[in-house]
Parts: C-alpha cells; structure tokens; sequence
C-alpha cells in the first residue's frame, strides 16, 4: 500500500511493481477523477511534476486517452492510497469500505511478468 502523492498513481505503480517483481495492469476507464479534472487535461492543463514522472516513471499507455495518461501521472492528488492485495481478500475491503460510508475503486490487477501498463 502506498499513498498516491508526489509521484502520481503511475509513478507508485512504477515503484510497486519494479520492486515487487510483478506487472500492474491499470484499468484507464476504472479511474476515478475529480469534477473538471478530464477538462482541465483536454485543455491542456499540465504540472512540471507530470512532465517529471513521466520521466521517471516508463509506463505503457498505447491506445489510452491522453487526458487519462496526464491524470494518471498528475503529482496533485488527494492523498489516495493505491493498495495491492491478494484478489480473494478484495470483496472483504471492499465491503468494509462500503459500511464505513468510504469511497474504493478496483482500477487493476496485478499478474506475472514485470512493468506497469495503462490501458
């Protein structure tokens, strides 16, 4: 688990699964955004912090929308956290998270091989 700041939801994906020896495949259509947030990317609204993860941080994004792939990369999130956990304990956070009235989002899955991809 990790909290998604600094280095955006890419970045500490990147981090994850270079270090866990794993590929973390992203689901873009899974991504939750703040209101404005797809709007303000369209328009071309980006950071430096953006531009330097995506530097440091090679993710495969073929064929996903770009504003998906700044977001994604945006160092100025909330805080949220990005966890991993094996796939049969995910209904069991799910509804804990559920009845405590909090927000949870499934945006991948992690596999065998290495790297990051968003698609």
């Amino acid at each position: 688990m990790t909290d998604v700041t600094g280095f955006g939801l890419l970045g500490h994906a990147h981090e994850m699964a270079s270090r866990s020896g794993v590929r973390i495949r992203i689901d873009a259509d899974s991504l939750p955004a703040l209101t404005g947030a797809l709007a303000a990317a369209r328009a071309g609204v980006s950071t430096a912090g953006t531009r330097n993860n995506r530097s440091y941080a090679v993710v495969e994004t073929d064929g996903v929308a770009p504003e998906l792939v700044e977001l994604a990369y945006d160092p100025q999130t909330a805080g949220g956290l990005l966890v991993s956990l094996p796939r049969d304990q995910g209904p069991a956070l799910e509804a804990e998270f559920a009845a405590a009235g909090l927000f949870l989002a499934r945006i991948g899955a992690v596999s065998e091989g290495a790297g990051t991809e968003l698609l």
